[in-house]
């Protein structure tokens, strides 16, 4: 169940990895306002990754005082990696080799007599 007040983590965009808080719920759309060590905005509740941490933090709430509430709890200087850095880790591919094309040699060419 989402609250307002729960931490949590941002799973797409440029800021995935961080940690911030849920300040409104729009059930209808399936968006939320979040702010924290992310940028003030609306975001999906899909593309968030949901912690049982609640913290104190209303409408109204600066993002001065939710990032104290998220570092009171413990999440301050931490930041999940990004999955698609740990996917490119692991699967690094080689580069791709360039096939080159052969020309070949015209019909009129190969029907020519040969001298002896």
């Amino acid at each position: 169940m989402i609250k307002i007040g729960n931490v949590c983590v941002k799973t797409a965009g440029r800021e995935a990895g961080k940690f911030c808080v849920i300040l409104d719920i729009d059930e209808k759309t399936g968006f939320c306002v979040v702010d924290g060590f992310v940028k003030k905005r609306k975001c999906n509740i899909k593309h968030l990754e949901i912690l049982p941490v609640v913290v104190s933090a209303s409408k109204s709430s600066s993002t001065e005082a939710v990032k104290k509430a998220l570092t009171e709890a413990g999440f301050a200087g931490k930041e999940k990696e990004k999955k698609k850095a740990r996917k490119a880790e692991k699967t690094k591919r080689p580069k791709k080799i360039r096939k080159t094309k052969v020309k070949k040699e015209s019909k009129k060419e190969s029907q020519l007599p040969t001298i002896k």
